[in-house]
């Protein structure tokens, strides 16, 4: 689509697994020119950060790709090459490897005093600076896996949420340098951490311990027994053909509006349940009474009784059957075509809109490691000479290429 905002605008990553592509593939979504740059035994089984499987087809759409070997003389000089005309630079390889390469932001802010160049690693300035992180280990030592499973079996989010977080958040840092560019003249070094972001999310467990001097508890310890935080009903239900709903009665108007509907009358008339503490202390004689109002009707049916009530309502989906059945998801813009492979199949967009652009698949993610290597090379001054030596040195790899 036309009208995008990062159009103009050039990116290199070197990126791996999910954190440093997800930040390209952001910039992607957006406009930006993204060249991923990949390494000589990118697509074999052993290169897991670069194996062609859904993820990768996912996180890498939007980008062209290029093989560049950085460890030769040659590689590196095309990489510098390549950054020296570019806007930003992502990078997630692992704590003082960038900079082996000589490909550190030291030495390329010398060559390109414009580049915004973002890292993302597993900690930010610190004791543990240094160390490697991923995202179930940055979920364990946060906290937030503690509060997702539950009580004594902390349990990792069933998403990359740290990675993918640390690379939003990361790119938020960028879009600020690109502005800040304007005034200055200048790029920067933008980095995002893994166990930050997991720190950050939870944040608000952190609060409410300091608020009320009692220790933090995990989300369903919390949801059982007599206080529950002050929460009605907010549980699934299982229905007449098996399938569970969410259910979420945290307001009085929620409350009024669910009794007539679930022959609930003679609760609404009992003062006792007018208001969220009363409710959530009867919490197992309103869990019984819902059930046995789902078991008598289907989910859809469950669903659309409550929708219609505007009471807070979801039905448990996996991510197959949502793409599948769920109507919000099958209407238009909610995902977008892509090739998967050979397969042509349909995965989310980035989550906002704009009355100015719609999201849009310029290019795939490159199935075959390099596929762009010859179109950037040339872009870069090299001839179609210059790409067949590289190649035969084991510099370069692309199709087309001996």
């Amino acid at each position: 689509m036309s009208n995008l905002p990062l159009e103009g605008i050039r990116v290199v990553e070197i990126g791996q697994i999910v954190a440093g592509p997800t930040a390209g593939l952001l910039l992607g979504d957006m406009g930006a020119d993204v060249i991923k740059v990949e390494p000589p035994d990118a697509g074999q089984e052993s290169r897991m950060g670069n194996r062609r499987n859904g993820p990768f087809f996912y996180f890498n759409r939007n980008k062209r790709g290029i093989v560049i070997n950085l460890a030769t003389h040659e590689g590196r000089e095309i990489a510098i090459r390549l950054i020296n005309n570019a806007d930003v630079l992502i990078e997630n390889m692992a704590p003082g490897s960038m900079e082996r390469l000589g490909l550190g932001y030291s030495t390329l802010r010398e060559v390109n005093p414009r580049l915004i160049y973002c890292s993302l690693k597993g900690y930010l300035k610190g004791p543990y600076s240094s160390r490697p992180l991923m995202d179930e280990p940055g979920q364990m030592a946060s906290g937030l896996a503690f509060m997702t499973g539950p009580a004594g079996q902390p349990m990792r989010a069933g998403a990359s949420v740290v990675d993918m977080g640390a690379a939003t958040y990361a790119v938020l840092g960028v879009m600020a340098a690109l502005m800040q560019r304007i005034k200055t003249g200048k790029g920067q070094l933008i980095t995002g951490g893994l166990f930050e972001t997991a720190l950050f999310y939870v944040g608000q467990h952190m609060a409410t311990a300091q608020f009320t001097g009692e220790p933090s508890k995990p989300i369903r310890a919390q949801r059982h027994g007599g206080k529950r935080n002050g929460t009605a009903i907010y549980d699934l239900f299982t229905c007449k053909d098996d399938k569970q709903v969410f259910i979420g009665i945290v307001s009085d108007g929620q409350w009024r509006r669910i009794c007539p509907i679930f022959g609930m009358e003679d609760l609404a008339a009992d003062s006792n349940y007018d208001h969220n503490p009363g409710r959530a202390e009867n919490h197992d004689i309103l869990k019984k009474r819902i059930s046995e109002v789902c078991e008598r009707y289907t989910r859809s049916e469950i669903v659309e009784m409550l929708d219609a009530a505007n009471v807070c309502v979801a039905p448990l989906h996996s991510p197959s059957s949502v793409l599948e059945e769920d109507e919000h998801v099958r209407s238009e813009g909610r995902t977008l075509q892509v090739q998967i492979g050979d397969l042509t199949g349909r995965l989310p967009p980035m989550p906002y809109e704009s009355d100015a652009y719609s999201f849009s698949v310029r290019y795939s993610a490159p199935k075959e490691p390099g596929r762009d290597t010859v179109e950037i090379l040339r872009e870069l001054g090299y001839s179609d000479v210059d790409a067949q030596a590289f190649a035969a040195k084991g510099v370069i790899r692309g199709p087309g290429l001996s």
